[in-house]
């Protein structure tokens, strides 16, 4: 049986509600939820906006990491499709050469993520 399952975009992104570590180490610690779930939740450039305002709505700054899927995938990591634009990272980490750059990111009272980031040239595939 073949894989029909789009292929993975260059880049996808974490959302973090606080500043990752600096300076960014060989590995970060999983979050709550990824330790609960097993697999890194990560999302793709267009997802973004739409994750952030889903399970970020009450926080006005988050970080945005920016994670180079061929160098996770050089040391093993495997990306698994989740809900459309959502990927989930198994057997992987997050940490220095893996994330390529990050980005904090805040919205003023009224303004949703998906106002801030909807239209960010920083977060691209």
């Amino acid at each position: 049986m073949s894989d029909t399952s789009p292929p993975f975009p260059p880049r996808v992104y974490k959302i973090l509600s606080g500043p990752p570590i600096s300076p960014l180490p060989h590995t970060l610690p999983s979050t709550t939820l990824d330790a609960h779930d097993g697999f890194i939740h990560l999302s793709t450039a267009w997802r973004t906006p739409q994750t952030a305002s889903m399970y970020f709505s009450s926080d006005t700054a988050l970080w945005l990491l920016r994670i180079d899927v061929q160098t996770a995938q050089a040391e093993s990591a495997e990306f698994k499709w989740g809900d459309p634009g959502c990927v989930h990272l198994y057997n992987g980490r997050l940490g220095e050469g893996v994330v390529v750059s990050s980005k904090e990111v805040n919205r003023a009272d009224g303004e949703t993520w998906e106002d801030v980031l909807g239209n960010d040239e920083w977060l691209s595939d």
